[in-house]
């Protein structure tokens, strides 16, 4: 077995190779908003340093978000691209589950990502085992968070912690050291294949068109 993991979800990409005995090699780095120029070049570097060929790749996994409207459809491409020229299962995963993932079993935590314009992704997680992909996320302004509506530890960025730091107490911050392409690989290896083409999480605001002049 040899899984791809492809996160494209936030401005820190990252791509994984994951074998039978376990991470085979990641790497992440700073992309902005170059995703689709620099994943492919990424990936090709690493198969080339773990002496992998693309015909070897059993299974993708891709990041459907929350995050980068642009980055997540650039990776959600590479990974349908992929399936369809190998024909090989695609596992989709949600940017939150990543990030709740060490702590699974362990405490409830509530995840926090940013969408911008003001606007947190959020999602809250149990102590006791989830299945991923079976917590749902919610788009939150940053000014309707407060400490009674999360969970005793937060899991986010420090842009995100600075911003919501004033109006919370009591609350601890965990920051996303474990987000990382092979960490999307393990919560894809607990997650059911998809029979039907993956789609991204959009928590945006709808767009309203205006009504035809008449």
């Amino acid at each position: 077995m040899i899984l791809v993991a492809i996160d494209t979800s936030s401005d820190m990409s990252g791509v994984a190779l994951w074998g039978d005995s376990g991470a085979l090699a990641q790497t992440q780095w700073q992309s902005g908003r170059r995703h689709s120029e620099q994943v492919l070049a990424q990936l090709d570097a690493l198969c080339r340093l773990c002496d992998i060929t693309p015909t070897m790749f059993t299974h993708v996994a891709a990041s459907i978000g929350p995050g980068s409207w642009s980055g997540i459809r650039v990776g959600i491409s590479i990974a349908k691209g992929l399936t369809i020229a190998l024909d090989i299962p695609v596992v989709a995963v949600s940017a939150l589950d990543v990030l709740a993932w060490p702590w699974r079993g362990q405490q409830p935590v509530s995840v926090a990502l940013s969408l911008g314009r003001g606007r947190l992704a959020c999602a809250h997680y149990p102590a006791h085992p989830w299945l991923p992909g079976s917590i749902s996320a919610h788009n939150t302004p940053i000014s309707s968070l407060t400490s009674a509506t999360l969970q005793p530890t937060l899991c986010c960025d420090t842009s995100v912690w600075q911003q919501l730091a004033p109006q919370l107490t009591g609350i601890q911050q965990v920051a996303p050291l474990h987000a990382t392409p092979a960490l999307l690989a393990m919560v894809a290896l607990q997650s059911p294949a998809s029979t039907t083409p993956i789609e991204p999480i959009y928590l945006g605001d709808p767009v309203v068109q205006p009504p035809p002049v008449r």
